[in-house]
């Protein structure tokens, strides 16, 4: 495995960083769809308001705080400390950690465990099966996994079509012209990231790059790990059928 496989520290990634206050303006549709569709599904899958929820890779909060909103208690963690500050600032009943999903343990057991894109971050094998294992160990006994992933085949067509992506964003003076070069690599499903930051923070100019890898899932890997991690049911449905980005897979599993 090469350099740019790893789980980097998250510091790293300038969006995960010091560009922490752009994200909502780079990701401005998230794939998981609108967090009143996000609390259908719960509902809908047994949970109710005033269950705990476990939001695992919150990011800036955006999902956290809609739950909190329609009556559930949130728990949001993730392992940026920028991307908390930002989640933190926001005005709502969730609560947010800082902290790596594969080490941390909730304070009580949870009703329902939010995973929404994260996944696809995780490259090792063992990283995998220790992120299902995990939410299996958070759960209630009943209780709900609700993730997608990104689908292999429909995330490589989607970005051999489409491979550039560029947004701008500008708040409180500073300034961030973003651009992304996405190339898919079939071997172990891979997404090759090239990013670009050119802008201004504090009055001085930024020109930053960053590489990385994501690894797409198959259904097959899912219904494998979702088995081995104990849980007693799973559906697995495309993003156009559950609602959500047309190129990720939805899990339901239940403990």
């Amino acid at each position: 495995m090469d350099g740019i496989e790893g789980r980097k520290p998250v510091g790293e990634r300038p969006l995960y960083g010091r560009f922490a206050w752009a994200y909502d303006f780079v990701v401005a549709r998230p794939a998981g769809g609108s967090a009143e569709h996000l609390a259908s599904m719960l509902l809908s899958c047994g949970a109710s308001r005033g269950s705990l929820v476990l939001d695992a890779g919150c990011g800036t909060g955006r999902y956290a705080h809609g739950l909190a909103r329609f009556g559930f208690r949130v728990i949001g963690l993730d392992r940026s400390e920028a991307l908390i500050e930002q989640a933190s600032a926001r005005s709502s009943s969730a609560t947010f950690v800082c902290a790596d999903l594969l080490a941390w343990h909730p304070p009580e057991m949870a009703d329902a465990v939010l995973c929404r894109g994260v996944l696809n971050d995780l490259i090792a094998d063992g990283d995998r099966a220790t992120a299902f294992a995990a939410f299996a160990a958070w759960l209630c006994p009943g209780g709900v996994l609700l993730a997608d992933v990104r689908d292999w085949e429909a995330t490589a067509a989607r970005y051999a079509n489409e491979p550039r992506h560029e947004r701008s964003a500008g708040r409180h003076g500073r300034t961030l012209l973003f651009s992304s070069e996405t190339t898919p690599h079939a071997g172990r499903r891979l997404m090759r990231v090239r990013e670009r930051y050119t802008g201004t923070l504090h009055g001085q100019a930024v020109d930053d790059s960053y590489e990385f890898a994501m690894r797409c899932w198959t259904a097959g890997e899912l219904r494998e790990q979702i088995a081995a991690a104990g849980f007693t049911s799973l559906q697995l449905r495309s993003g156009s059928e559950a609602g959500i980005a047309p190129d990720r897979i939805l899990v339901i599993a239940h403990r």
